[in-house]
């Protein structure tokens, strides 16, 4: 084996590394949404189910086109070793991220709520609400 075809299966397995550690991003993006989210066990089985077919092909995919769709060990290797580099080196500091950007959206989210709560504190507005219940109770009930 020559350097020319050592230095393009050098190249395959940093593509597969870098698989590796794209798939652990998206495993950590697909852990926080399901925590927000909290589907029950059979709807985060059948999530589980999909991100590793997703992952599947996605992988294939990637060897086809780093590697012409020669699947070799090494590449499955590779692979592992990226995500695991991933989990253990970089994933706490992606889901800090992730949990700051969630308290975010949740906060702008939330910010429209907490805008009608505090309006409705306000001595005119309890006013017309209590008119208006005055009002529905004093009101007979129409049947149609």
């Amino acid at each position: 084996m020559n350097i020319a075809e050592v230095d393009v299966q050098l190249i395959f397995l940093a593509g597969a590394i870098s698989s590796g550690i794209i798939a652990g991003l998206f495993f950590d993006i697909y852990r926080r949404l399901r925590r927000f989210l909290k589907p029950g066990p059979i709807l985060t089985s059948v999530g589980d189910f999909m991100y590793w077919i997703f992952m599947a092909l996605g992988t294939f995919y990637i060897i086809y086109k780093i590697n012409y769709g020669q699947v070799r060990i090494y590449l499955f290797f590779g692979f592992a070793t990226g995500l695991l580099v991933y989990c253990c080196a970089v994933s706490p500091y992606v889901i800090r991220v992730l949990i700051i950007i969630e308290r975010i959206m949740c906060g702008i989210a939330c910010f429209p709520r907490k805008i009608f709560c505090y309006t409705m504190r306000w001595k005119p507005v309890r006013l017309l609400k209590r008119i208006v219940e005055e009002a529905r109770r004093m009101m007979p009930k129409r049947k149609y």
